[in-house]
């Protein structure tokens, strides 16, 4: 059974290698002669039956399945017209010309001018031992008759019949026919990019780098479950009031300074009034020595903050995006929009005790905490040029903060929010 089952394989692994071989053949043939015809590369050529080389009368079947099965991957290499057999059999006849490998200069001229061809292939066969047959092929020049390249390769015969056995066949000259249309085989083109849509009159897009500032107001929140809230654990001090603990305390309307927004954004406006941006920027918000009002457990409270510097240092860095709707124009875009973000914030507070820097209950908080971000622009875009642009804008900013000080009971928040003026320099796109 193994000896059966080595044979059977054998004979496929056969039949595979033959099909590939003579596969193998007919693309070297057909890759040959495309080099050897780079400069003709992209015109038509003309494809005759190959013929034997011993004389043998007519065209043989051999001569007829070699050469189609060469058109074809000529075709397929979509870098010559190929003049449909049928056209070319038809002028063949007019012209009086055997349709085979042996055509001599003066044929190929006539062949170049009548049917419009740069060159033509032609060849010729010898039969050889084991069902293999010589293929001899030229790549001619119609116009000077030289030949220019030249492939010889042996293929396999797995088709029935040959010069021999096959009909004969002869050409004879039709009756005069009117003029007929060639069909050429086209190289294929590459797929063209799709065009874009032409931009409409106020439709653009920007690239804007933006600096701003402006007064802020703070409010900070601390609230805790546990063990409660002790003021001179949170840097404050009210006269007359005891220390805690306090289950909230909160400080509202400090007056804050610092800098920012300071950043860049893209963005654009279709064709009508809606447009958006998205934004990427950085602001700064401190909290110096005053005094300030709030509550204690919802107690209206006077308070202190400590004298020796910034009670709070935040560094916010912001990602948000804006819905605009504006008043389209040639040359100023007025606008109006609302937005909506995230941030990212560094908080440092040297007066607070916390667990953000050790296990131990210490100063200063150095914590992250994550922000909410509202933003409501009103602003005009001044179009210098389609690619240049000045950017004017007014807009109230919030960003809401929370974070803990480690405390696992704890939950704080900061809130700092104002108007801010923002200059920017924009791009067109």
């Amino acid at each position: 059974m193994k000896t059966i089952t080595k044979i059977l394989f054998g004979a496929l692994m056969l039949a595979f290698t033959a099909g590939a071989y003579a596969e193998d053949k007919y693309d070297q043939l057909s890759k040959e002669l495309t080099e050897a015809g780079a400069s003709v590369q992209g015109k038509k050529i003309a494809i005759i039956p190959f013929s034997y080389a011993d004389g043998r009368p007519g065209v043989s079947k051999d001569g007829s399945v070699i050469s189609e099965r060469l058109t074809i991957k000529m075709i397929n290499s979509h870098k010559f017209e190929i003049i449909e057999r049928s056209v070319l059999d038809k002028v063949m006849a007019e012209l009086k010309l055997q349709a085979s490998g042996t055509i001599d200069a003066s044929s190929a001229q006539q062949l170049g001018k009548v049917l419009g061809v740069e060159a033509i292939i032609t060849g010729t066969l010898v039969e050889m031992q084991a069902g293999e047959i010589e293929v001899n092929a030229r790549l001619i020049k119609t116009e000077t008759a030289q030949a220019i390249g030249a492939s010889q390769v042996s293929v396999r015969k797995d088709w029935i019949g040959d010069a021999s056995s096959a009909p004969q066949q002869t050409y004879q000259q039709p009756a005069p026919q009117p003029v007929y249309q060639q069909t050429t085989y086209q190289p294929q083109p590459a797929p063209a990019a799709k065009a874009r849509a032409p931009k409409g009159e106020f439709e653009y897009g920007f690239f804007d780098i933006i600096m701003g500032g402006g007064n802020r107001t703070i409010d900070i929140a601390y609230e805790n479950s546990g063990n409660g809230i002790y003021f001179n654990q949170i840097g404050f001090t009210a006269s007359g009031i005891s220390n805690g603990p306090y289950r909230e305390v909160k400080i509202e309307d400090l007056q804050g300074v610092g800098m920012g927004p300071v950043g860049i954004r893209v963005g654009g406006f279709g064709k009508g009034a809606i447009g958006g941006d998205f934004e990427f920027s950085v602001s700064r918000h401190d909290v110096e020595p005053q005094k300030a009002v709030g509550t204690r457990n919802g107690l209206p409270t006077n308070f202190s903050l400590p004298t020796g510097g910034n009670y709070l240092t935040m560094t916010s860095f912001g990602i948000s995006g804006d819905l605009l709707i504006r008043v389209p124009t040639k040359k100023v875009d007025p606008y109006i929009g609302m937005g909506l973000g995230l941030s990212l914030n560094r908080v440092q507070m040297p007066y607070v005790y916390g667990f953000t820097n050790s296990s131990v209950f210490s100063r200063p908080v150095d914590d992250f905490g994550i922000g909410l971000m509202l933003r409501v622009p009103v602003g005009m875009r001044i179009k210098l040029d389609p690619k240049m642009h000045l950017v004017a804008e007014l807009r109230y900013e919030m960003n809401t903060v929370f974070f803990d000080r480690g405390i696992a009971t704890e939950s704080d928040t900061i809130t700092s929010s104002g108007m801010r003026f923002v200059l920017g320099l924009g791009f067109g796109l």
